[in-house]
């Protein structure tokens, strides 16, 4: 079943989203699309999936007309898309997650049949190795996991187009390899899988054709097996930015300890941590999903509380007994879930920018400087937004991780904790975030930094430790250079 979209344009008030843009999607194939944030990819899958519509332009499936009034209408046709952004219910189980729309079909009498319910949701996981059980309690669950379960939503619709729009941005690699096997699966099946990734090893690793978007039009299109890494992010930035992703180290010796960990353990997470961020130094943190980094971000932040073992802030004893006073003291979070965590989507950039630590003259909120801070960080940091009273979730994905980081440069932090900064994040929004990250480094600001990314790991760390089961199992030196093939031995 191929599906055709010709000369497609979208405008959203004075923003162009998409301009004459035209795509092809066949059956036994993967096709990618790549492009900087905002550059219209996100809006061509919604369009594509009925959640949007086009303002100009024509769209076949099946060689018939196809023109879907919202996503119900497209999954009929047998089109599903996987959202970029967590939409799962919290209060509802695994099962009733993936199967929200449809759960009368498991409905008799008024009574929920739970197990046959949990039977289906069970099969769904499966297919593509989940790792999930359909009774388990979201609670326990991680974001990764969460993603897993919209994907298996999607696939309960038993597709034969599917769309993942950064379904793998929340994943860990063991989750990504799951996924893209998966998606080798569903095209041994016949399907048509079309993706959006800001990795491009996930593009060479499962893609057959690419499309590549930058500000809302076409700037080339081909077989993965045609085109280098090298020209994809050149088209996509419009400039050459080989070699100039990663700002250069810093060349001097620490600074003071600004956060001391010792000899830390809460109960089924963190067992004995000794680890020091100095003052000046990018300290990342590598491993699998529940070894412990975030585990150690949440300790600094007050989130969680040791069961053993001290913290110091600088030079005193520290212990925060909630996230606020962890902000009052100069401690700035970056959490792994943008929207869930991060922001408040509703709320302007300027009023996320400044809800930290909002201006205050004489007591009163100073509306005045809070306009002027969040233009100077919006500056800084290269905010693409109409103006600072837009609502955020008018924003791309990568324009909103640059807000939360906004709020976090507000505080002028002592100490910056970073949970995965370029998720969902396009490369040229990337070597934006690491020159702020850097600048921030060698301005004294000490960073601690997890990331399921190891190239950004690599690139950024001054100092790189591995944690595995809780404890930190390795640490490399400052100066050290480790490929991935060995953090990866020491995170298994």
């Amino acid at each position: 079943m191929t599906l055709i979209a010709e000369h497609i344009n979208k405008r959203f008030g004075s923003t162009v989203a998409l301009r004459d843009v035209s795509i092809a999607l066949a059956p036994n194939e993967v096709h990618a699309l790549v492009g900087e944030n905002g550059a219209g990819k996100s809006t061509l899958l919604r369009i594509l999936a009925g959640a949007e519509q086009p303002d100009d332009g024509a769209m076949r499936l099946a060689d018939a007309q196809y023109a879907p009034h919202d996503t119900r209408e497209a999954e009929r046709h047998g089109v599903a898309l996987v959202h970029q952004e967590i939409t799962i219910n919290p209060s509802l189980t695994v099962a009733e997650n993936i199967f929200i729309d449809r759960l009368g079909r498991f409905t008799r009498y008024g009574f929920m049949q739970r197990k046959a319910l949990e039977r289906a949701a069970q099969q769904v996981l499966d297919s593509f190795d989940a790792g999930i059980q359909a009774s388990a309690g979201l609670g326990r669950l991680d974001l990764g996991q969460w993603k897993c379960i919209e994907i298996a939503r999607a696939l309960s619709h038993e597709p034969r187009i599917l769309f993942l729009d950064e379904a793998t941005a929340f994943l860990g690699h063991r989750e990504v390899d799951a996924l893209l096997k998966a998606i080798h699966t569903l095209k041994a099946r016949g399907l048509s899988v079309a993706f959006v990734s800001h990795h491009l090893s996930e593009v060479t690793e499962v893609a057959d054709r690419l499309t590549i978007l930058k500000d809302g039009g076409l700037a080339g299109s081909a077989n993965v097996a045609d085109i280098s890494s090298a020209e994809i992010h050149a088209r996509m930035v419009g400039r050459d930015i080989s070699g100039h992703v990663f700002p250069p180290k810093a060349q001097r010796p620490p600074a003071a300890v600004v956060l001391g960990v010792q000899d830390v353990s809460v109960a089924g997470r963190l067992d004995e941590v000794c680890l020091n961020v100095h003052g000046g130094e990018i300290v990342g943190i590598a491993g699998l999903k529940g070894s412990g980094g975030e585990a150690l971000l949440e300790l600094a932040m007050g989130v969680v509380a040791p069961q053993r073992g001290t913290l110091t802030l600088g030079a005193s004893a520290y212990a925060p007994k909630h996230p606020a006073a962890a902000w009052r003291a100069g401690v700035a979070y970056l959490p792994g879930d943008r929207t869930g965590e991060g922001l408040i989507s509703d709320f302007s950039v300027l009023d996320n920018v400044v809800m930290a630590r909002p201006p205050r003259r004489i007591g009163w909120f100073d509306a005045r400087e809070a306009r002027r801070n969040a233009a100077h960080l919006g500056a800084r940091l290269k905010i693409k937004a109409a103006h600072p009273d837009i609502a955020c979730r008018t924003l791309s994905g990568g324009n909103l991780q640059k807000v939360v980081l906004a709020k976090c440069l507000h505080v002028a932090p002592r100490l910056l904790l970073l949970n995965n900064p370029t998720r969902g994040v396009d490369i040229g929004a990337r070597i934006e975030i690491y020159r702020v990250i850097r600048s921030l480094a060698d301005e004294g600001v000490a960073v601690l930094l997890v990331s399921d990314d190891l190239p950004e790991l690599i690139g950024l760390s001054d100092r790189l430790a591995v944690m595995r089961g809780g404890r930190v199992e390795h640490t490399f030196a400052a100066g050290d250079t480790p490929d991935e093939t060995t953090i990866v031995r020491h995170m298994t």
